[in-house]
Order: C-alpha cells, then structure tokens, then sequence
C-alpha cells in the first residue's frame, strides 16, 4: 500500500476527531525515533488528483502547521508500508530534529517583484555581414547584464528593508510573458508578521515597483536547503 506524506512533526495531532485528505482518506500518524509523519492512504494508479484535491492537501499542512512546528511535504510524496515509513525516520531522524528546531515559532512570507518591459529587443542592425551580427549581438548582451544588475540592485534594496524581521530568505527568477517576475520567500517569526506586513506596504507605496504579498504559510521553501543542495541564493 502506497501513502500520501503530508509532513514531518514532533507529535501526533489530536483534535477530538478523525481528519481527512486528498480523496477523503483518513489521516492517520506514524510515529518513530521521537518524530510523527502524517500520511493517508494513495493507491499507486490514483495519479495527480484535480485542483480541489491538491487544496485539500495545502489545507491539511496549513492546519498542522497553525498547532505546531512541521517540515511540510509538497504533494507526490509517497512510501509504501508503514515499515518504509518507520525507516525513513530512523534513517532521516537527526535531520528532521535540526530541522524541526529551525522551524519552530516560523512561518514562510512571499513577496512577487513584477518587473515589465525587461526583454525589449536590441536596437535594429541591418544583419548585411558578420560585422553587423556582431554589433547587435554585443549591444544585446550589454542589454542584459544591465538587467540582470538592476534585478540584483532590487533585490538587495527590498531584502534590506525588511532586515532584523527574518531570519533566512530565498530567492527565484522567472520569465512570463515577456516579463522578468522576481519572488522572494523570507523565513519569518511568527510574532514579526505583522510588522513584516507593514513594512512591505511602505516599500510598495516608497518605491515605483509592482510587488505582490503573501502568507503567513508553511516554510515550503526552507525544507530543501537541508533536504538538497542549496540554491544560488539564500542566507
């Protein structure tokens, strides 16, 4: 039998009743080597479940994470047996713990920088000969290293106003549209949620920059520098 893996935590939840999932599978707990994994039946031909299912899923890792410290697992997180479940513990134990004692009191912050009009092509070069190919290549790349400072320049300015409120951030860079969206996740204590809020909004109202907020959520994004190697950038 395949389970779904919802998270890592120190105890078991107990709320008076049973808990559902993904399909209105019981949740159940297996505990080992002081750590609890919660986890519900999957059987291995289920496939991905619909949007509504996958918000199940959030829902329940949101919920264990409002009563204690969890290290939350994205959906398609699968062991089969409770024995293979037992021995993911034991093997993984001192990591889960080291992780466990991070995340304890933090909850994960989103901040999405919009930028626009970054991809405007090179000026026009008659392509008439390989000297002309040259040229526009030159003044194509000079084009993007000057935007790729301006992204660095951004963020230093923004992770920089929100200094002494987190305590590691993260940082990913995608391409949509023509358009370079930057997003940053700042691991955050639970009781500076509220002053990380307001500082966002004097960023936002400080400066011509498009920017996004959201959470508090489960720390998704600081599970994997322990769990993987780490990304180009993070502290």
């Amino acid at each position: 039998m395949a389970y779904l893996l919802y998270g890592i935590m120190k105890d078991p939840v107990v709320n008076g009743g049973p808990m559902t999932g993904v399909k209105s599978k019981e949740i159940f707990f297996v505990t080992g080597h002081g750590l609890c994994v919660a986890a519900s039946e999957m059987s291995a031909g289920d496939g991905t479940p619909p949007v509504p299912e996958l918000l199940i899923y959030s829902k329940v890792v949101e919920d264990f994470h409002r009563l204690q410290a969890i290290v939350p697992m994205r959906y398609g997180c699968f062991l089969y047996g409770i024995p293979g479940i037992r021995e993911a513990l034991k093997e993984r134990q001192c990591q889960y713990h080291a992780l466990l004692e991070k995340l304890e009191g933090q909850v994960e912050m989103g901040i999405r920088l919009l930028q626009f009009d970054l991809e405007t092509p090179p000026p026009a070069v008659p392509p008439l000969d390989g000297r002309n190919y040259l040229t526009r290549q030159r003044v194509h790349y000079q084009m993007m290293d000057e935007i790729s400072q301006h992204h660095r320049m951004l963020l230093d300015r923004t992770i920089q106003a929100f200094s002494g409120l987190y305590g590691k951030y993260r940082v990913e860079t995608a391409l949509k549209n023509g358009s370079v969206i930057l997003s940053l996740y700042f691991l955050v204590p639970g009781n500076k949620i509220s002053l990380f809020r307001e500082t966002f909004w004097r960023v936002v109202e400080d400066g011509d920059t498009k920017a996004l907020i959201s959470g508090p959520w489960p720390p998704y994004n600081f599970v994997a520098d322990d769990l993987a190697p780490p990304g180009k950038y993070g502290a």
